[in-house]
């Protein structure tokens, strides 16, 4: 779909939680909404994308009229194969995105009234691959770079997570196992822009290996320096923020392999802190529900982190 309409149901999305329970009263409402969302004003067959279709099933099904296959609105879709209303869904939606601090799987589950926690886990799980934008904009032209330890309790039980925020603007989180220079190249490489200026500790993995061109600037302070003017300010509270929410919202128990989808929530919500009518959040999750691909169960049970997307995985031993 067009940006130009993705921006336009943006700015049409309702502002608070009446016009929200208005817009999206019946499930026709919904079905109406999620087909914009992910085709504009016009259905597009999945196989030939012809435009000659008609509507089975109460408008969720659409048949091409030239080669004859069938597209359902979730089909290729983070919501495909689901049997509950879209009514349930953007109701979800709504939970996550307009409450500050988000929600916990078994807050979820007792408001929708879910049979089971497994259930409302991995409708947050989907919703959170949702929050993660594949042509969000680099970090720049001013940016800080510096590790964090969060959760557990006690050193060998903590995970390290790579923090990399802007002066007063977006961040980003990566959870990694170590923060040597290969892996700091590849944190820098996927989300901080070649031209920016990147501010650092005294850290030896920060180089030019790791960096590359970037203007590098190495800050090495004391407790008293930093307490003055810390120069990684801007990480050291998103750190700090991080390891609040999960403590306050998650009660502690995020998993080491699913610690990332965590970071990506934080991470989408932090950004977007300052976005007019709470409640506009929800049609950044929408639009990007229809774009995703499906995610199985074991998908979302397996690995998480961060690296895993950029290190090919290792060929079998015998």
């Amino acid at each position: 779909m067009a940006r130009e309409t993705q921006d336009s149901l943006w700015r049409d999305f309702p502002k608070t939680a009446t016009e929200f329970e208005a817009r999206f009263a019946t499930e026709e409402d919904c079905r109406a909404y999620w087909i914009k969302a992910r085709w504009g004003d016009t259905p597009v067959c999945a196989r030939c994308r012809s435009t000659r279709l008609w509507s089975e099933r109460d408008g969720f099904l659409f048949e091409c009229a030239d080669c004859g296959h069938q597209t359902s609105l979730t089909s290729g879709t983070l919501l495909e194969k689901t049997r509950k209303p879209f009514r349930t869904w953007f109701r979800a939606i709504f939970e996550i995105s307009a409450r500050r601090n988000g929600i916990s799987a078994k807050d979820l589950q007792r408001i929708m009234g879910f049979g089971s926690y497994k259930t409302a886990w991995a409708w947050l799980h989907k919703l959170r691959a949702a929050m993660v934008r594949s042509d969000s904009e680099p970090l720049g032209p001013f940016v800080q770079m510096d590790e964090a330890l969060v959760g557990g309790k006690g050193g060998p039980h903590k995970q390290l997570v790579l923090v990399a925020a802007e002066a007063n603007g977006r961040v980003r989180l990566a959870h990694a196992e170590n923060n040597d220079a290969g892996t700091l190249e590849i944190f820098a490489t996927a989300e901080i822009a070649a031209d920016a200026h990147v501010v650092t500790d005294g850290h030896a993995g920060y180089s030019a290996t790791s960096l590359g061109t970037r203007l590098h600037e190495a800050i090495v302070q004391t407790k008293a320096e930093r307490r003055e003017a810390d120069a990684l300010q801007g990480c050291h509270w998103t750190a700090s923020l991080v390891k609040r929410w999960l403590l306050g919202t998650h009660a502690g128990a995020v998993k080491p392999k699913h610690l990332q989808a965590y970071l990506d929530e934080f991470v989408f919500r932090h950004n977007r802190r300052k976005t007019s009518g709470v409640t506009r959040i929800a049609a950044r999750v929408i639009e990007q529900l229809v774009v995703r691909p499906p995610l199985t169960m074991r998908e979302l049970i397996d690995d998480t982190r961060w690296y895993r997307k950029f290190v090919p995985a290792q060929p079998a031993t015998a």
